[in-house]
C-alpha cells in the first residue's frame, strides 16, 4: 500500500521498523475487545520517529479494514504537526494516493453550515428566532415554498432557524424516512423528473407531518440542514459554496480550490478525489429505469445534499475549521473561545456510501481530521472512524467516550469554558471514568517490544507527540 507523510520530517520508517509497527498494531487490533488495564505511552530510547509512527498507524488500520484511500492530519496549538495519506487513487490500486488528496466529508458538512448560519447572525443578516417557512402565518417566514400536495402539519409554521440549527425542528427520520435520500419516491409522487432537487424535496417534506413539537427535543435531521442551505443562499444572496468559501474558509487561509462541491458521477469529480469504495449496485436516481450503478456513483443526488453532506475538502481545511469553530452541541458553529477548559472535547463524523469522515477537537489544543473512502458494512455506519478515534485518542492521550446514542457526534458535558480566576496546568482532571473511558476499547496491550506502550498503572499517561501533556491515572 502506498503511504506518504506529507509533512517534512524523518521520513518513512525503515522496512524492519514498519514491519514491527504493523505486527504490534495488529496485536492491538486483535485485543481491541479484550483486557482491562491502563496503557501508558512513553518515549522509546532515542529512536522515535513520531511522524512515521502516525503514518504507520494510518496505513496499518487501512490495510486491516480494506480501506483503499485514507488521510489523516493532526494539529497542536494551531500548528499542523502531522499530515499524511495512505493508499491509492483508483480502484485498481495502481496510482499512489496524492498528498493533496481531498474527499467527500459527508455529515461533517453540518458544522460548516452551522458556522455559516452563525456568521449571518453575527453580521445582522439573520435572526435565530426567524421563522424558517412562510406558510401564511402573520409573522411570515424566510422561505416561500408551496407544500406538496398541501400543508402536512400546522406546526411547520413554528419552526425557527434555531430549531433547524440545533436539530429541534420536529423531524425524526428514524421513525419515518430521511426524505433527502428518497429522490425517486418524491419524484414519482410529484410527477417530476428524478432527482427532484432541493426545493421540491422541501416542498414534499412540508406536505408531511412532524414527529414532535419544534423545540421540544433534539433529533438529528438531514432535512433541517438541507433547509438551512436554502436559507443561507436567500439571506446572503450568494450560492452556498461561494458563501462558505469566502466567509468561513478564506479567513482561515483555505483556498477556494480546497473546498468544492461533491459530484455524483466520477467524470465530474476533481482529479484530487480518489474512487469511493462501496459494495453492490443501486438504482440510478438520475435514470431510475436504466442500468444500476455503484451507490457512490448515482445512488443518490449528492449535489442536492451540499449543505448537509455535499462538501469535498482536505484534512488540513477541516483542521483549520475545527481550530476555529465548535463542532457539536448547543454551541455548534460558534467560534471557539480561548478559555475552553482543560478536558473539554467534541467530535463530529459523517457517513455516505464510500465515505467515512471524522473531525475531533479538544481544550488541550489538539485537533485532528481523518477521511476514509469506505464505510463499514455494519449497523453503525461510523464504525471505522469511531474505532480509529479510540486508537488515535489512546495514542494522543485524549478522551472520547463513544455511546450508541451519539451516533454522529458528541461533546463533553459540564462547563465549556474554564473559570477565568482559576489558572491550572492543562491536565485532564475529570473523574477516572471520564479521563480513561476512551481506553475501554483498547486495554492491557503490551507494546514493550518497541517501547511505544507500557502497562504501568502507578505513573501518569504521557504522549510522545506532545511530551508536556499528561493525565493522572487512577486504575481503581
Amino acid at each position: 500500500m502506498a503511504i506518504q507523510n506529507v509533512n517534512s520530517g524523518n521520513g518513512r520508517p525503515k522496512r524492519g521498523e514498519m514491519l514491527r509497527t504493523k505486527l504490534l498494531f495488529a496485536g492491538l487490533m486483535t485485543l481491541i475487545l479484550t483486557g482491562c488495564g491502563v496503557v501508558q505511552l512513553i518515549n522509546a530510547p532515542g529512536e522515535r520517529e513520531e511522524e512515521s509512527d502516525y503514518g504507520a498507524i494510518l496505513e496499518t488500520f487501512s490495510e486491516l479494514h480494506g480501506i483503499g484511500a485514507s488521510a489523516l492530519a493532526i494539529m497542536k496549538d494551531g500548528n499542523v504537526v502531522y499530515e499524511g495519506v495512505s493508499g491509492f487513487m483508483d480502484a485498481g490500486r495502481n496510482t499512489p494516493i496524492t498528498p493533496s488528496v481531498m474527499m467527500r466529508v459527508a455529515g461533517v458538512s453540518v458544522p460548516i453550515t452551522a458556522a455559516a448560519v452563525r456568521q449571518l447572525v453575527a453580521d445582522g443578516l439573520l435572526e435565530l428566532d426567524a421563522r424558517a417557512f412562510d406558510l401564511g402565518q402573520p409573522e411570515g417566514g424566510l422561505l416561500t415554498l408551496q407544500p406538496f400536495p398541501a400543508l402536512g402539519d400546522s406546526r411547520l409554521m413554528n419552526i425557527t432557524v434555531e430549531h433547524l440549527l440545533l436539530d429541534q425542528a420536529g423531524w425524526d427520520e428514524d421513525s419515518t424516512a430521511d426524505w433527502t435520500f428518497r429522490e425517486i419516491k418524491i419524484a414519482e409522487a410529484m410527477s417530476v423528473s428524478s432527482p427532484p432537487g432541493r426545493e421540491n424535496t422541501v416542498r414534499y417534506v412540508l406536505g408531511q407531518p412532524l414527529q414532535f413539537d419544534p423545540g421540544s427535543k433534539t433529533v438529528i435531521s438531514n432535512v433541517g440542514y438541507l433547509v438551512l442551505g436554502l436559507i443561507i443562499e436567500k439571506v446572503s444572496e450568494q450560492d452556498y459554496l461561494t458563501y462558505v468559501r469566502e466567509n468561513i474558509f478564506a479567513p482561515l487561509g483555505i483556498s477556494a480550490e480546497d473546498v468544492i462541491q461533491a459530484r455524483t458521477f466520477p467524470e465530474d469529480r476533481s482529479a484530487r478525489e480518489p474512487w469511493y469504495d462501496a459494495p453492490g449496485l443501486s438504482r440510478n436516481v438520475f435514470d431510475p429505469w436504466g442500468p444500476p450503478v455503484r451507490p457512490p456513483d448515482g445512488g443518490s443526488d449528492i449535489e442536492a445534499k451540499l449543505s448537509q453532506a455535499g462538501l469535498v475538502t482536505t484534512t488540513r481545511a477541516l483542521l483549520e475549521f475545527a481550530d476555529e469553530y465548535v463542532l457539536w452541541g448547543e454551541n455548534v458553529g460558534r467560534q471557539r473561545n480561548s478559555r475552553e477548559r482543560s478536558g473539554w472535547w467534541g467530535w463530529f463524523a459523517g457517513s455516505l456510501s464510500g465515505t467515512n469522515s471524522l473531525v475531533y477537537q479538544s481544550g488541550e489544543g489538539i485537533n485532528y481530521a481523518v477521511l476514509f473512502n469506505r464505510r463499514a458494512i455494519t449497523n453503525d455506519q461510523l464504525f471505522y472512524v469511531k474505532l480509529f478515534m479510540g486508537i488515535l485518542n489512546t495514542r494522543l492521550i485524549l478522551p472520547s467516550p463513544v455511546s450508541h446514542s451519539s451516533m454522529y457526534g458528541d461533546a463533553s458535558t459540564g462547563m465549556y469554558l474554564a473559570k477565568s480566576e482559576i489558572q491550572k496546568p492543562r491536565v485532564l482532571e475529570a473523574e477516572p471514568a471520564r479521563v480513561l473511558g476512551f481506553l475501554q476499547p483498547v486495554c492491557t496491550v503490551k507494546f514493550e517490544e518497541r517501547g511505544l506502550l507500557r502497562h504501568n498503572p502507578s505513573t501518569p499517561i504521557r504522549s510522545t507527540l506532545f511530551p508536556g501533556q499528561h493525565a493522572a491515572a487512577n486504575t481503581e
